[in-house]
């Protein structure tokens, strides 16, 4: 009997289970650590490829407009669909939809490939600017309970610009072309700049992304930067595109006239930054010096120690100085790159020093480090004559320029009492001296140099 009623139970409880729903199966997701970057479908190398892209590309966009991490997440996170199926020329496409929980994204695309589409890339840079633009900044948005009527398309500028800095993360190995732009009085309107949207079909050439770089560049230098960049997001500039654009940059003055000055002023200062990346003589010294002291733990107490580089015999067989000496090589290298060019030999034997050291190999060193020595200083000597020749020519004889102010500081210089025709003699024959001793010694040193070194890249 007790057998019979256990079977009769399980007969209906299987009855039951034939006429319920079963429950959803939750979609395979990867997430990032904030839990707003979501990745579903595909298989997991697919979603960590799309997961990294999306938080490269996201650490780009936060740090251009001055949004820090730590406020960024929200109750809203993006979501990417990756379907395996879609051919990889549909470009992506996302969409904002609506449910209880406010406003969301959620981004469709295709499995990535060993290349990552550009379409791609600009997708998913202004998806993030949209949802930037939906978060509510103040609490009379917040009552709004985070909806908005209208959802503004980012600007193609912004976009431009951000690409560019995504892909060119090193400043020193993307010089800035925009010379023959005010060189030769073809400076634009940045109202045209500022009104063009990001959903315009046509393409943007070169010059249209170097001026996209100058607009981020010269906005992100104002006083009023980091209040005001994340709102150019909520700003709509196809109506009144500079009226806006000064209403969030005050700094920027009030018309047009002040305006277009100081868009001339930013492109005459960032074209020129290609010129200015390079280190000088003095900049140059300073970080030879700085990269001269190598940094490493004793193993027994624990200690970091600063060794000078000569002293190499104490430290080269410490654990851990083959990678610190290695690393030390690639800083030397890219010190190369961006230092004054007179030390770039003396540069380019530190990094073969450094790499030598980090083999074990040490004979010769010493003499080599001393010959580097010797030319570091030789260098700096001809530099300070060089300087100390400018300053005196600058002081004494350079042409006067017509502007009024150094025509009236001119005038006050020479109301001063006047000395004697002998000391006004040996003074300008001793100014003479100087003038062709220095010009012959420095200047001519100089010349030797850049000859040498082209006839070196020649034979190279």
């Amino acid at each position: 009997m007790r057998c019979a009623l256990i079977y009769f139970c399980c007969l209906c409880a299987f009855a039951r289970s034939l006429g319920e729903v079963p429950p959803p199966v939750r979609a395979v997701q990867t997430k990032d650590q904030e839990h707003q970057l979501l990745v579903q479908g595909g298989v997991f190398p697919q979603r960590v490829a799309v997961l990294r892209l999306a938080s490269e590309l996201r650490d780009t966009v936060l740090k251009a407009l001055f949004v820090p991490l730590e406020r960024y997440p929200v109750s809203r996170p993006l979501l990417f669909l990756i379907n395996p199926m879609q051919p990889p020329e549909i470009p992506a496409s996302f969409e904002i939809i609506e449910d209880p929980g406010g406003l969301k994204i959620q981004l469709r695309l295709a499995a990535l490939g060993e290349e990552v589409p550009p379409q791609l890339e600009r997708t998913i840079v202004t998806a993030l600017l949209t949802e930037l633009a939906m978060r509510p900044s103040s609490p009379e948005e917040r009552s709004l309970n985070n909806r908005q009527n209208t959802v503004l398309v980012p600007p193609r500028w912004l976009v431009d610009a951000l690409l560019y800095k995504y892909h060119h993360r090193e400043v020193f190995f993307s010089p800035v072309r925009l010379r023959p732009v005010f060189e030769g009085n073809k400076i634009p309107d940045p109202q045209l700049l500022l009104a063009r949207p990001e959903n315009d079909i046509q393409a943007s050439t070169d010059e249209e992304i170097e001026l996209a770089l100058c607009m981020l560049w010269m906005l992100s230098n104002r006083p009023e930067s980091r209040s005001s960049m994340k709102s150019i997001l909520k700003a709509d500039f196809t109506q009144e595109p500079a009226r806006r654009l000064q209403m969030l940059f005050p700094s920027l003055g009030n018309t047009d006239a002040s305006l277009q000055k100081e868009w001339t002023l930013a492109i005459a200062a960032y074209g020129t930054q290609e010129e200015v990346v390079a280190l000088d003589g003095s900049a140059t010294q300073r970080e030879i010096e700085r990269l001269l002291q190598l940094e490493l733990t004793e193993p027994n107490t624990g200690r970091h120690v600063m060794f000078p580089l000569e002293q190499f015999s104490d430290f080269v067989r410490l654990p851990g100085s083959h990678g610190a000496l290695l690393s030390r090589q690639l800083e030397w290298i890219a010190l190369r790159e961006r230092c004054h060019f007179l030390y770039s030999a003396v540069a380019e034997t530190y990094a073969v020093i450094c790499g030598e050291l980090a083999q074990g190999k040490t004979a010769g060193i010493a003499r080599r480090l001393r010959e580097a020595t010797l030319e570091r200083e030789s260098v700096s000597a001809r530099l300070s004559r060089i300087r100390d020749y400018m300053n005196w020519y600058q002081a004494v004889a350079a042409p006067r320029q017509n502007s009024a102010k150094l025509r009236e500081f001119y005038r006050i210089l020479d109301e001063k009492p006047a000395v004697s025709e002998t000391v006004t003699k040996a003074l300008d024959k001793m100014e003479a001296q100087l003038r062709e001793d220095a010009e012959r010694e420095d200047i001519v040193r100089v010349l030797d140099e850049i000859r040498r070194r082209k006839s070196e890249a020649g034979l190279k």
